[in-house]
Order: C-alpha cells, then sequence, then structure tokens
C-alpha cells in the first residue's frame, strides 16, 4: 500500500467514526427527547377586558396573572412545531415545556394577550379562521367571542415573532367531509391573505380521528394538528402529532374561596363567585411537605361541590389550597 493510499484510508476510517458518533449521538437525543412525560397544551379562545364575559373570553387581568404563574413556575413555552421536530429528534424540548394556543383569531388576541406573553418572553400561536378574516374598521369581522384580527394584523403579529399563526380551517364548520376538502385551501389562502406560511393545523370543534382528514392533512403538507379533549398530553406515549389534545381555559372572572368545613364530618367546600371552572383540593402539610389531593369538580354557578376529605387536613400545619385540573394556577390562595 503506498503512503498516499494509506493516508485516504486513514481519512476515510475518520470520515466513518465521526459519522458512527453523530449517529449515536442523534439516537441518544432522540431517545431522551422521547422520553414520556406530560406538556400541558392551553387552549384560550379571546382575551378581554372587563368583567362581562363569557366562558370562551378569558379576562385581561386573569390571563396576566396565569402567564405570571407559569414564568414563576419554571415553565418554557414552546410551538407545536417545536415538538414535532423533537420528535424526530431535531431539537431539544425544555424540562418544563407549555403550549400556549388562541382558537379563531381574535383581536383581543392581539390588543391584550400578545404584550404580556412578550414581556415574559414566551411564545404562542394563534389559529385563524381563514376565510373570516377580513379588515378594520367597518370592515372588521366578528366570531363567536368577539371582533377577528384583520388579514394585516394576522401578518403583523406573525413579522413580531411572539405569536405564531396556524389554520384554524377556512370556515369552521360542523362538517368533517367539509372541512377535510377545505384544508390544502385553509394553507394556500392564509398564505395568499397574509404571506404566512404555516404547517400547524386546529380542528373546529375538535373534528378529528377521521382518516381522510389525516390523510387530507399530510397530503397538505400539515406537520401538527390539535384536538380539544380536555386532557394533558402525552408526549413520548401518544406519537399521532396530528391529534394533540389539549387543556380547555375557561373565561369570565374568577372569586375561589373555601366554604363550609366539617372535622367531624371530614366535608369541605369551595366557593367560586364566577363563572364555573374544574377546580380540585390540594392539602399541603406547612411542616413536612407532605400533599393530599382530591379529585377534580365544577365549581361555581349551580355547581357546589362538597368533597370528602381526610378530617386531619382541616386544622394546622395543613394548608387548604383550590388549583385548576392540570395544577398550573392557584385560585386560593390566590397567587400574586
Amino acid at each position: 500500500m503506498t503512503h498516499r493510499t494509506s493516508r485516504r484510508a486513514a481519512r476515510l476510517a475518520a470520515v466513518l467514526l465521526l459519522a458512527a458518533l453523530l449517529a449515536g449521538a442523534r439516537a441518544v437525543q432522540r431517545a431522551h427527547q422521547l422520553r414520556p412525560r406530560e406538556i400541558p397544551v392551553l387552549m384560550y379562545h379571546n382575551v378581554l377586558d372587563g368583567d362581562d364575559l363569557t366562558v370562551w373570553q378569558v379576562s385581561a387581568d386573569e390571563f396576566a396573572w396565569q402567564m405570571d404563574q407559569l414564568d414563576e413556575a419554571g415553565y418554557t413555552p414552546i410551538l407545536p412545531g417545536d415538538v414535532e421536530r423533537a420528535s424526530r429528534g431535531w431539537g431539544w424540548l425544555p424540562e418544563k415545556p407549555v403550549v400556549i394556543t388562541f382558537d379563531d383569531g381574535y383581536e383581543g388576541v392581539k390588543t391584550f394577550a400578545e404584550p404580556v406573553l412578550a414581556k415574559h418572553g414566551f411564545k404562542a400561536i394563534c389559529y385563524a379562521i381563514v376565510d373570516r378574516l377580513g379588515g378594520e374598521g367597518e370592515a372588521r369581522t366578528s366570531f363567536d367571542s368577539g371582533p377577528l384580527m384583520s388579514t394585516n394584523e394576522v401578518a403583523a403579529m406573525a413579522a413580531r415573532g411572539t405569536v405564531a399563526i396556524g389554520s384554524h380551517s377556512l370556515t369552521h364548520r360542523a362538517n368533517p367531509r367539509l372541512l377535510a376538502d377545505e384544508i390544502r385551501r385553509s394553507r394556500y389562502r392564509l398564505k395568499e391573505l397574509t404571506g404566512v406560511r404555516t404547517k400547524d393545523y386546529c380542528y373546529p370543534f375538535g373534528l378529528h380521528g377521521y382518516d381522510y382528514m389525516y390523510k387530507a392533512l399530510r397530503e397538505s403538507k400539515f406537520r401538527t394538528a390539535l384536538i380539544c379533549d380536555d386532557r394533558m398530553f402525552r408526549y413520548g406515549v401518544e406519537t399521532n402529532l396530528l391529534a394533540i389534545p389539549r387543556l380547555s381555559v375557561y373565561g369570565g372572572v374568577h372569586s375561589v374561596g373555601l366554604g363550609a368545613a366539617d372535622p367531624v364530618a371530614g366535608t369541605l367546600a369551595i366557593t367560586n363567585g364566577g363563572l364555573p371552572i374544574p377546580l380540585k383540593i390540594v392539602a399541603r402539610r406547612e411542616d413536612d411537605g407532605r400533599t393530599w389531593e382530591s379529585d377534580v369538580r365544577w365549581v361555581g354557578g349551580r355547581h357546589e361541590p362538597v368533597w370528602e376529605v381526610p378530617p386531619e387536613i382541616l386544622s394546622p400545619p395543613w394548608r387548604i389550597e383550590a388549583w385548576d385540573k392540570a395544577g398550573l394556577f392557584r385560585y386560593f390562595p390566590r397567587a400574586e
């Protein structure tokens, strides 16, 4: 073997070794990224100022309070695309990821939610009903929970980078066959109207599970699609990224407190002066950190639940708290 040939062989061996090391590192990275964990994917609709709000209109003050709690708890907002890339070993997920989503494309997201998100350095995604977007002033259009953004406002929001834009169909019809027919057009129409290219879809009414819809999404180059289901996304267990479940964030103004407590009977009530929301009781011992959790029940309006609880948690050193079902937001005592 000549000296030149031996050098070529050495270089080839080095290249092959480097390729093997990179492949191994990527395999380790992918295995780490695919380890099972729960990721909260939050479903908002509109964010508005005021007190006279509906179930899908979160108050601006409460939204700001919720983002403060996520920040203080160490959550890092990511986008559905980040989840998709990590699932293929092309990126890393933070230790405490959360996905913040908005349905329909309301003006309140631009006015009230986006500044709060930007203040925290958070990112989110807003799914627009493409053919319902209009203009401004008298040309502004509306949907169920308020005025929608204009096409120019959607384009400007995407350019600012805090809130990404996805497709929530062309028309938001409750017909899966018609929605499937719209899927490709919704992606191209969104680009035509706003210049936004998206690979993220959100099913109107959470309508999913139909093979022809999944086929239409894949053929239209969508990589992720969100449903409702009102539960955590089990990343690494649920592998269908065209059916990512979300947790509903319910609107209105809430005033949560302790109701009647009976240490003899072992019962405790939680009250809520606002619109109903699902809550659970969490009791913590202040000396050794032990906890006890109840089941989740609707509280507010005609919902006045009374929980059976261990009698000992109704006196010190136990502390009673009321949390949302996912344990993200503490409604009592109000975390400020």
